[in-house]
């Protein structure tokens, strides 16, 4: 399947598969999966994060978030083979944040997953269930790009952490779950 190009700006590239994975059930995916709702401590202050979350892969830290070490399920390596298998063969992916956005309300601000343990060479994006908006900015222009991001779409963001942020923004009229799984390798010591 050849990727649509959302963006390419000299090193940095935003590709779209559009339905690559369309036949993962996002109903199962939250059933099996444990989720749960994080205390994060941003800017001094404290609250629940917008979004459900479950991580896999070697320990990390975001935020004030700490995930311990989680072995992948059978399922969750095959779906990363899959992804794999379009995304970038240097560097193998070792790791998922899931994300569950349980309606339109639950969202994430403007960010760069550009922790000092993430490999951001490539970082491969799995939409499942509803549909929501992708925002991508670049962080010296202001120049923005939205991209809705429907069931099964996988976005592949290579070397875009540095000069670019990322978002989805909350949708009010939005009432059904959309979940995102994020792959990445973690550099581990």
């Amino acid at each position: 399947m050849t990727p649509e190009i959302i963006l390419e700006d000299g090193k940095c590239r935003c590709l779209l598969f559009p339905g690559l994975l369309q036949n993962e059930r996002a109903e199962h995916w939250i059933e099996v999966l444990p989720w749960q709702q994080n205390e994060i401590r941003m800017f001094g202050r404290t609250h629940a994060e917008p979004r459900l979350t479950t991580w896999m892969g070697p320990a990390y830290r975001y935020a004030s978030i700490q995930w311990s070490d989680t072995l992948f399920s059978d399922e969750m390596a095959r779906l990363m083979n899959v992804v794999q298998h379009h995304a970038s063969p240097e560097k193998k992916f070792n790791a998922v944040l899931a994300n569950l956005y349980r309606d339109g309300q639950d969202a994430m601000g403007w960010h760069r997953d550009n922790e000092k343990d993430i490999d951001s060479q490539c970082i491969a994006s799995v939409s499942l269930g509803s549909t929501r908006d992708f925002a991508i900015r670049h962080r010296q222009t202001g120049q923005k790009w939205t991209v809705s991001l429907q069931h099964g779409d996988v976005l592949i963001m290579e070397a875009m952490q540095e000069a670019f942020e990322h978002s989805v923004p909350r949708r009010k009229r939005n009432d059904t779950p959309r979940i995102n799984f994020t792959f990445r390798h973690i550099v581990t010591s």
